[in-house]
């Protein structure tokens, strides 16, 4: 056998020479793309020419541009003018896909390096809003997100929330806001219990956590991973109020147990006993657990509340009348 383009090669030395891999000079072969010189009809052994190197190189070229193969075989199988147009369109569409990438990753890296904004906030209602909220944290090891206050800083505000899936207490402070991205982080409720009660403070979000700063230093927050409950989803779901009363906080029996209250026309009664309250709508029975209801009554603003009662099932919504601000849900029990 004699080394010319007639010389038959195996289709390992053909790989080598042409920088194609067997696997694909196979798949080649299997898609007419580039059709061994000879096979073995016994064997199966594909056999190549010296002279089919040219066709593999341009295989191999085209692809490593990532041109697709239904482009590759027509510009094989055109003439120059035709195989020179189909390689410059396809660098063409490559360098268009390209600039459309540079610019979406510059717009994805203005996302990651696009800083937190922070927000300040008067010390006195922060420290307010800590003591109303925490009330309703959870404290069962089951629930560990529970155990804290979410803390959402987003345009001008700053909301604390805590719930332990039967109480929901929240409420929004008006907030001095630097440009940035909106945020939050759960913050357990003992780490929140030292900071300031006088001036001012920045609250700032760290990578996994937050730092409150004050005049006094920097206070480091204990943050709680996990997903908090979507308790704004629970707020928009609320039924609509059928009765509603306005009376004092002191309503509440110190009695444990369950305590049924009663509001309508006739006034409101709490354990058959009767206290002064306006009332507007028809008459609603309701059961709560005292010791909850008296919880989540106990943290509002100022002597009088207003009730949102929707149906005996329903949460009832508890609003300060000093502070519309402060917002607590206190779920019903079976009586």
């Amino acid at each position: 056998m004699t080394d010319s383009d007639e010389e038959f090669l195996t289709i390992g030395v053909f790989a080598r020479s042409s920088g194609l891999t067997p696997s694909a000079l196979r798949f080649y072969d299997d898609c007419g793309l580039l059709v061994p010189a000879s096979t073995d009809s016994k064997s199966g052994y594909r056999y190549y020419t010296r002279a089919q190197s040219k066709r593999a190189n341009i295989i191999r070229q085209l692809r490593e541009i990532g041109m697709p193969l239904d482009k590759v075989a027509a510009a094989l199988d055109g003439d120059e003018a035709a195989a020179v147009e189909i390689v410059d369109r396809h660098v063409e569409e490559l360098a268009a896909r390209a600039r459309a990438a540079a610019e979406a990753a510059a717009s994805i890296r203005r996302l990651f390096d696009e800083k937190c904004c922070t927000a300040t906030v008067s010390a006195a209602d922060f420290a307010s809003a800590v003591a109303q909220v925490s009330s309703a944290a959870g404290t069962s090891d089951d629930f560990p997100v529970l155990r804290g206050v979410l803390i959402q800083v987003d345009g001008g505000a700053v909301t604390l929330t805590a719930t332990d899936r039967y109480r929901l207490s929240t409420r929004s402070l008006v907030a001095q806001c630097s440009a940035g991205t909106s945020w939050s982080r759960i913050a357990a409720v003992g780490s929140l219990e030292a900071v300031p009660v006088a001036g001012t403070l920045v609250l700032t979000a760290t990578a996994d956590s937050m730092v409150i700063d004050s005049d006094g230093g920097r206070a480091e927050v204990d943050a709680i991973d996990g997903q908090f409950p979507d308790w704004q989803a629970v707020m928009d779901g609320l039924a609509p109020t059928v009765t509603r009363v306005v009376l004092q906080r002191d309503f509440v029996p110190l009695d444990g147990g369950t305590v049924r209250v009663v509001a309508g026309p006739n006034g409101v009664s709490v354990d058959d006993v009767a206290v002064p309250a306006q009332v507007t709508g028809p008459e609603t029975v309701v059961f709560f657990d005292a010791a909850v209801l008296q919880a989540a009554v106990a943290s509002a603003v100022g002597p009088d509340l207003m009730l949102d009662i929707a149906a005996p099932d329903q949460p009832m919504l508890v609003r300060s009348a000093l502070d519309g601000a402060l917002t607590t849900l206190v779920m019903p029990v079976l009586g």
